[in-house]
């Protein structure tokens, strides 16, 4: 399986702002690509920690699948650290470097940039969702679905009933920024640019680091406000992080890219 490692979307030398690319074996032209997006509460968290899953979802899609995954900026405890809006505009310029026809990148001419999945585990989740719901992404009508899992999508709910992650949501976010950094509250509004995108919502029954009532609070806020493609699944898929090695939700996802 070809792997392209490193591969800068920002020319900083910072190696936050680099991403890996999966293909599959002998594959054909026009293959649809998932750009997953890791997590780890917006302060830690790695594309190489995501070997196993990309690889995964290329040979399980059979090679009809390509994948990306990507780095942004993490926010530490240091005077001169980055916060909430630069990891999402970290994430947005990932995105557009992969689809946007402007850049060059190794085995580009296989992957279809109108045809492009986000797939968001955890803070993943956020930003995935975030991006496509806020008018900050130009292309976004090459973006065909977002699949989150384990997902965070309501800060105030989230510290509602995890009082003790005020500690690294104070890192990445402002109190002031609480709610207009939430996916859940910024899908209120119905963005026209992103009625076609179909929203796959997944939590694991097995996680105790998310509730599945925060998956089940973002899906029916986006049928309320009126998103016609959203399902939600909520079934044991393992814990937090080792569903994402888990080849049932393995099937899951490519089940919904394909």
């Amino acid at each position: 399986m070809p792997i392209h490692t490193d591969i800068a979307y920002i020319a900083d030398d910072n190696p936050r702002h680099t991403l890996d690319i999966y293909v599959p074996d002998k594959a054909s032209e026009n293959l649809p690509l998932a750009i997953f997006i890791h997590g780890g509460s917006w302060r830690t968290g790695d594309k190489s920690e995501c070997t196993v899953l990309a690889h995964g979802l290329v040979s399980q899609s059979l090679g009809k699948l390509a994948v990306a995954v990507i780095n942004y900026g993490l926010s530490q405890r240091t005077p001169d650290s980055i916060r909430h809006p630069a990891h999402l505009h970290d994430a947005i310029k990932a995105v557009q470097f992969l689809v946007n026809g402007d850049k060059d990148y190794p085995d580009k001419y296989l992957i279809d940039r109108s045809n492009i999945y986000l797939i968001g585990h955890s803070a993943g989740a956020h930003l995935a969702s975030l991006m496509v719901l806020s008018n900050q992404l130009d292309c976004i009508a090459s973006i065909r679905g977002v699949l989150g899992v384990g997902g965070i999508y309501d800060i105030p709910g989230l510290l509602e009933l995890y009082p003790d992650y005020a500690d690294f949501i104070d890192m990445a976010f402002d109190p002031a920024q609480y709610q207009e950094a939430s996916p859940q509250h910024i899908a209120k509004c119905r963005y026209a640019d992103a009625e076609h995108i179909r929203f796959l919502i997944v939590n694991s029954a097995g996680d105790s680091l998310i509730a599945a009532t925060h998956a089940v609070g973002f899906a029916s806020q986006l049928i309320r406000t009126g998103y016609t493609n959203v399902e939600l699944v909520v079934r044991d898929l393992g814990s937090h992080f080792g569903m994402l090695d888990n080849e049932e939700f393995w099937r899951v996802a490519i089940n919904f890219v394909q």
